[in-house]
């Protein structure tokens, strides 16, 4: 268990990106590819090991794992949930009732795992339960984040956006004008 069932060609690449807001640049982990696993008697996946190697050393092993959208988990370095999550939540005030909603669903929708000397982490059974998985897992990897499916749901998820016919970048790139 925990083995690959079967790995799909998969690439890292690790850009110098340089943030506007900072003048030094920041070295950011991209996370791409796909891979099919299974979970161990313990709730335990594989995280694909070209994912380890380009998570950062600032996240120390650690990660944080939360509810994705269209019913998946999502698992940030911590690193970059800081950047990410903690440094729009430290820009809210606690005086406002919303902000103060949004902290606290953030917040108890949340939690830090590591990993294993085996390179896998334990997600907890809530999050499993909320993304229908079981046993089989098909693991994304989507730029800043990990994301991990069940396979009928992604393939279900994947055959919605190819037959609605949207053309996902086109629109992305109409809406930010470029």
């Amino acid at each position: 268990m925990g083995e690959p069932i079967k790995t799909h060609h998969s690439w890292l690449l690790n850009r110098s990106l340089q943030y506007s807001s900072f003048s030094e640049s920041c070295i950011m982990a991209f996370f791409i590819g796909e891979f099919f696993y299974t979970l161990d008697e313990k709730a335990r996946v594989n995280v694909p090991a070209k994912f380890r190697k380009a998570t950062s050393h600032e996240a120390q092993g650690t990660y944080i794992i939360t509810y994705g959208k269209d019913q998946c988990v999502y698992i940030y370095p911590m690193d970059i949930y800081e950047k990410k999550v903690v440094s729009l939540i430290d820009n809210l005030s606690e005086a406002n009732a919303e902000h103060r909603a949004y902290m606290s669903v953030m917040g108890s929708r949340a939690t830090e795992a590591t990993l294993d000397k085996q390179g896998r982490i334990m997600i907890p059974p809530k999050y499993l339960e909320y993304a229908g998985i079981s046993k089989d897992v098909h693991i994304i990897g989507a730029y800043n984040r990990i994301e991990v499916w069940n396979p009928e749901h992604r393939k279900a998820y994947q055959n919605k956006l190819d037959e609605s016919g949207m053309n996902i970048e086109e629109k992305i790139v109409q809406e930010m004008g470029q």
